[in-house]
């Protein structure tokens, strides 16, 4: 027996570890709970020469233990960016993170401040059942972060924190939306939370950035999923629809700079790793013991999505 549990972690190879820390803690309010030396073994797992090094700090919102980021710097090794100069419709690896603020405005202008940009300024937008201030904005490292605020239903979130979130939901950039679903639930068995779709009718803004006289022509069809099927931690697959973008998925592996991989926390992990090798998954690392600090020694195994995101799953003792 196995049981899903969720995202634990997503991690994000920096460039300068004290400038994202610095955005994540000093700015958002976010505690570093730990900074550690990565254990040789995981370096092996990444597939990294044992010449190269790297140093962590894992960050989380308040007592949130799921939908931590995990920061990585790697020392002694050439790295690329992920996903370099990206646009939303671009497919493989992680295409964003997102993140509650209490006000979308006033983070949009502080953020530009702290170098962030925006893909579009704030918007009001329907996301099937739910109504939300968002603004997507590339910050350090070619990376995007959406900051959302939710109107309807209403959300309360805890006071303090210029970011009171953990990463509540993600979003992949996929070349097939059927098949991306297919992936998820009928072979990792992960949970279809909801289905929608967003074309616009008129040559207006948009969130993503796509042109005015493009925007009518494009469909955004997207599905959104979680591990345990509750809506703690999730993530979004979506598939532009008329409009063809770049595939960095040949990038999306360590030690390469950019939103690195999602760990995930599985309950009976050796019995999840036998019961996809028996639909025929094709592993990219294989069960083994590895050492993750704070967690300690952790059986681990990893794979790739049809569109080149690295996946691990753990089972941790904590």
């Amino acid at each position: 027996m196995y049981q899903l549990k969720t995202i634990k972690e997503v991690v994000y190879s920096v460039g300068n570890m004290d400038k994202v820390k610095h955005f994540f803690c000093d700015y958002g309010g976010l505690d570093a709970i730990g900074h550690y030396t990565t254990d040789s073994s995981v370096l092996s797992f990444w597939n990294l020469e044992d010449t190269v090094e790297a140093e962590e700090i894992l960050i989380q919102f308040d007592t949130q233990t799921a939908g931590q980021i995990r920061l990585v710097k790697y020392h002694g090794v050439e790295q690329k960016y992920i996903r370099s100069s990206q646009k939303p419709w671009d497919i493989g690896g992680i295409m964003d993170i997102n993140l509650r603020v209490p006000e979308v405005a006033q983070t949009f202008d502080e953020l530009r401040e702290l170098g962030f940009h925006g893909l579009s300024d704030p918007l009001l937008q329907k996301m099937g059942p739910f109504e939300l201030y968002d603004i997507l904005m590339k910050g350090y490292d070619d990376i995007i972060i959406a900051f959302t605020h939710r109107k309807e239903p209403p959300l309360e979130l805890k006071k303090g924190y210029r970011i009171p979130s953990h990463i509540y939901n993600s979003s992949l950039t996929v070349s097939s939306i059927e098949e991306s679903q297919k992936f998820y639930v009928n072979t990792l068995g992960f949970s279809l939370l909801n289905e929608y779709e967003v074309k616009k009718d008129a040559p207006i803004e948009n969130m993503f950035g796509i042109p005015f006289n493009m925007i009518e022509e494009v469909t955004c069809k997207a599905n959104i999923f979680s591990l345990d099927g509750t809506r703690e931690v999730m993530f979004q697959a979506c598939e532009f629809e008329g409009v063809l973008g770049k595939n960095f998925a040949p990038l999306a592996v360590p030690p390469n700079r950019g939103l690195l991989l999602y760990r995930c926390e599985v309950e009976g992990v050796e019995n999840y790793y036998h019961s996809l090798l028996k639909k025929g998954v094709k592993m990219h690392q294989p069960l083994q013991y590895i050492t993750i600090e704070p967690y300690g020694k952790v059986n681990a195994f990893a794979l790739l999505s049809p569109d080149g995101v690295w996946w691990e799953f753990i089972e941790t003792n904590t």
